[in-house]
């Protein structure tokens, strides 16, 4: 079972004697809240390495100029016509070269909006439905749980960055490298788990990649 908030926040405290329960942060706002950053960093960590781990989809209507990006999405990875059929795929072109994929539906994005290319195939209204790497659910109150969709062997990454974030309020440098040490084997960890997770995926074409390597964020950044 998930773990609670308040339960990260106090196996934090216990990684180090100098912690102060109550006294370094406020538990109701600052600890919960930084409990809840640290959970959408590993969304988004594990956006970067497996997008389909902590997927979801949602059908999205036309509204105005286009369909809105959901707001549960970390990274969309696919937009399909409704109903689904393979063949409805409706893929995304830059909005400064609209006529990349005039042979397929399409859309280009602005403004947090999907709206259509402008090409006889591009869908003009109805529903579109969007897959995407979520966005995770943060507790609302200390005896609420965490995502449940995070596996419990890596709530270590959790504590762990709670621990950080204290040493580094409490000014205690050397414990903050030392917390980094554990917490980077943590995350490489749950890196190789992401990329194992589901090794037997069979399918009729070449496998795409869903997120390319070279980035301007480095991918432990997102990390305390």
């Amino acid at each position: 079972m998930a773990a609670t908030a308040q339960e990260i926040i106090t196996a934090a405290y216990n990684k180090s004697a100098k912690n102060r329960p109550g006294t370094i942060a406020t538990e109701t706002t600052e600890l919960l809240a930084i409990v809840g950053r640290a959970l959408q960093g590993l969304f988004a960590f594990a956006a970067r390495v497996n997008p389909i781990y902590f997927a979801d989809f949602f059908d999205v209507a036309f509204a105005g100029a286009g369909w809105v990006r959901p707001t549960k999405a970390e990274a969309i990875f696919r937009i399909e016509k409704t109903p689904y059929a393979y063949a409805d795929e409706v893929v995304v072109v830059p909005f400064d070269d609209r006529k990349a994929e005039p042979s397929l539906p399409a859309l280009y994005e602005l403004g947090g909006t999907f709206r259509s290319a402008g090409n006889t195939l591009d869908p003009v209204s109805g529903t579109l439905r969007f897959w995407f790497s979520r966005i995770p659910d943060r507790p609302a109150t200390l005896a609420a749980t965490i995502d449940a969709a995070l596996p419990v062997q890596f709530e270590e990454l959790l504590i762990n960055e709670v621990a950080i974030y204290l040493a580094l309020k409490d000014g205690r440098q050397d414990e903050v490298a030392q917390l980094r040490v554990m917490r980077d084997a943590w995350a490489d960890l749950f890196a190789g788990h992401l990329e194992h997770a589901t090794v037997n995926l069979r399918g009729r074409f070449g496998q795409v990649r869903r997120f390319t390597t070279h980035s301007l964020v480095p991918l432990k950044s997102l990390l305390a």
